[in-house]
């Protein structure tokens, strides 16, 4: 016999998790329906708060505050239903918290929370809510997710949280039928939906908020799901194609699935830090009370595949239609681009990428940069005379334009103070940027050096990787405008170089820093400059720098390394250009193996700790993995990272890659410990 369920104005449905997203979707929702709501959650003032605002609305509304993984407390909850309007009707277990992170760096502790939450809580609401709910015939409504079964890496621990949710609510059922008992057990399993799920989330990402991936739906998506199936019994609703879309590519390949979601999952769950909204609730109430989340892209208000799931003849007259379009597109032509066109929004790659061997690797955030890159109208370096070359658009200019593509406000990371001055130098004044930190000194001073080859760029065009080493170590950074080829050839950048990093140690004072506690730092030809530094300081009796920060460094002068090889065409450095750097900076091809620009073939003995960061997308990968071995024989500590994805130039780009967050922690943990008072004096 089939179990008819009451209209849901005769209803009193319980709902936990009613403070936010989906909870507080269906309780405003079930009230403009005619039912009486009982809400839960941990929060009281914002469960008061709520009551009042249904109850102006005319609504019948009763609450209680508790933890759902108390199980007593789940079962006065159920008296509080009982007292306040005599039964139950329906149950809906919703109440959930979430944890982003991978599964070897998330806290034991953390885990078992979450599942005292998610699986308890369920378990919990579901055997205090029996009791009532077998006395007239009713509604059990577990809410679980399509990663129960389609799981996406960084949320490993809340599927297997959801996984549990459906084996036991499918053999509650099972077990319910076995014994006739009148209650309808449901499981609503939902896409990614835009609540303040991430803004609750206990999160372990490096340098990323948490993110839902698209598409995404709105909560009263799932809230009329759980509505129909509380006035219709239903077994399992999947709220949103794009969860059933999920589900099909894990049943149908799920090597190709475990390949998607590994690369392109792991992107999109990831978002900038600092955008968006965090109030961590797996420990703590959650304060926000709001239903929607704060996601940025397309929210989906409907979910045809839903509704034509739940409601059986209109499922067969829309698969009609499905089949009758599908045809059409099939006839037309369309169908191809359409796909082309979902593949390139979901990956973030298009066909055209796949034949270009630097995008073809890069992971997506680089790709967006090089794609704002190339659309700019730059012309091959290597083609152009130095003058022209310095006016071609810039990686760090591609990424303000991608900023401003999406609206948001370009805002560099601030420090206390930049002060532009000149110091003395060799072939005279030499400009210098100094970015002072927050705080009260004396900090300690790193002396960098951009890059551009020894040919091009300017420290305006490296702002951001001396801003973010200046936050990210709370030292002075004297960024140095170093003397140009082919204007001026080798040794004059080195020279100078050396001379702002003697200037700085007979000066640090006057700017606030320590001259005890200095370290050289640079990017590329930068990067290559500073280690010479530290080369030029043993062999001409200075003091030594506490630390050596190269980024992805020059050093050697030849262009026949495994990476240049590999890397030969790659953007936005190659070959070509790398070559062009060299012919123009060096004043003889012989100078290519002086121990200053191969560093390789350089005596290394007695040199400072060295911090080498290098890019997987990158002809100079070869350069820095070659320096660390070579330091390494010579007896330095070296501590040496390799980014996969990126290219070169990836090190500033910090506000669009999270790669780049996480070199510039890398870098800032080697300065950091080298220049602590107790580290250089001791």
């Amino acid at each position: 016999m089939r179990l008819k369920l009451k209209p849901l104005k005769q209803q009193v449905i319980v709902i936990t998790g009613a403070d936010s997203g989906i909870g507080l979707a269906t309780a405003r929702l079930a009230v403009r329906n005619g039912a009486r709501v009982v809400l839960n959650s941990r929060n009281p003032r914002a469960l008061a708060a709520i009551a009042a605002q249904l109850r102006a609305e005319g609504g019948e509304v009763a609450w209680h505050a508790c933890d759902v993984a108390d199980t007593a407390a789940m079962r006065d909850l159920a008296e509080v239903a009982v007292n306040a309007f005599g039964r139950i009707d329906t149950w809906v277990n919703n109440a959930g918290v979430s944890i982003y992170g991978e599964i070897e760096r998330t806290p034991v502790n953390d885990v078992r929370r979450l599942f005292e939450t998610n699986y308890f809580g369920v378990v919990n609401g579901s055997l205090a809510a029996l009791p009532h709910l077998r006395r007239e015939g009713g509604a059990l409504i577990n809410l679980g997710s399509v990663l129960s079964t389609a799981a996406v890496p960084l949320q490993g621990h809340y599927a297997a949280s959801k996984h549990a949710v459906k084996g036991f609510t499918d053999a509650l059922r099972q077990e319910l039928g076995h014994h006739g008992v009148p209650v309808a057990v449901t499981l609503i399993r939902p896409a990614a939906i835009d609540t303040p799920y991430t803004e609750h989330a206990h999160s372990h990402l490096d340098g990323a908020d948490p993110e839902v991936p698209p598409p995404v739906y709105s909560p009263r998506v799932v809230a009329r799901a759980i509505l129909d199936c509380a006035r219709r019994p239903q077994r399992e609703v999947l709220v949103g194609g794009g969860a059933r879309q999920m589900e099909l590519m894990q049943e149908m390949s799920p090597r190709a699935y475990d390949a998607y979601v590994s690369s392109v999952a792991w992107e999109q769950q990831r978002a900038e830090p600092g955008t968006k909204r965090r109030n961590e609730a797996l420990y703590a109430p959650s304060i926000s009370g709001n239903e929607r989340g704060d996601y940025s892209g397309h929210v989906m208000k409907t979910s045809a595949y839903t509704r034509t799931a739940q409601h059986p003849l209109q499922s067969l007259l829309t698969v009609g239609a499905i089949a009758a379009g599908a045809w059409w597109l099939s006839r037309s032509g369309v169908l191809g681009r359409v796909d082309e066109s979902v593949r390139t929004r979901l990956t973030g790659r298009s066909a055209e990428d796949e034949g270009d061997a630097t995008m073809a690797r890069a992971n997506r955030q680089m790709r967006h940069v090089l794609r704002h890159l190339a659309s700019m109208g730059g012309k091959p370096v290597e083609t152009l005379a130095p003058d022209e070359a310095r006016r071609q658009p810039t990686p760090a200019e591609a990424v303000l334009a991608l900023l401003r593509k999406h609206g948001k406000t370009v805002k560099p990371i601030p420090v206390a103070r930049v002060v532009e001055r000149t110091i003395p130098g060799p072939g005279g004044e030499i400009p210098v940027r100094v970015y002072v930190p927050h705080g009260d000194g004396p900090f300690p001073v790193i002396v960098y050096t951009h890059g551009g080859g020894w040919v091009i760029a300017t420290n305006d065009t490296y702002d951001s990787s001396a801003r973010a080493l200046t936050d990210a170590t709370q030292a002075i950074v004297v960024s140095v405008e170093y003397r140009k080829a082919p204007e001026n050839k080798f040794p004059a950048a080195h020279e100078d170089a050396f001379a702002a990093y003697q200037w700085v140690l007979a000066n640090a004072r006057e700017l606030g820093g320590d001259a005890d506690r200095v370290a050289v730092a640079g990017e590329s030809a930068g990067g290559n400059l500073a280690l010479s530094t530290a080369l030029l300081a043993r062999d001409r009796g200075l003091p030594a720098p506490a630390h050596v920060l190269a980024v992805y460094p020059i050093a050697d002068g030849h262009t026949d390394s495994p990476s240049y090889v590999e890397n030969a065409d790659a953007k936005p450095l190659n070959r070509p250009m790398m070559q062009w750097f060299l012919n123009h900076y060096l004043n003889t091809p012989a100078e290519a193996d002086h121990p200053l620009i191969s560093l390789v073939r350089a005596d290394l003995r007695g040199l400072p700790p060295t911090t080498i960061i290098t890019a997987e997308i990158d002809p100079l990968r070869s350069d820095g993995e070659r320096l660390a071995e070579r330091l390494r024989a010579a007896g330095v500590t070296v501590d040496y990272h390799t980014h996969d994805g990126v290219t070169h130039e990836f090190f500033g780009m910090g506000v669009v890659l999270g790669e780049a967050r996480k070199a510039v922690k890398q870098a800032a943990a080697g300065l950091n410990a080298a220049l602590k008072p107790q580290a250089v004096h001791a």
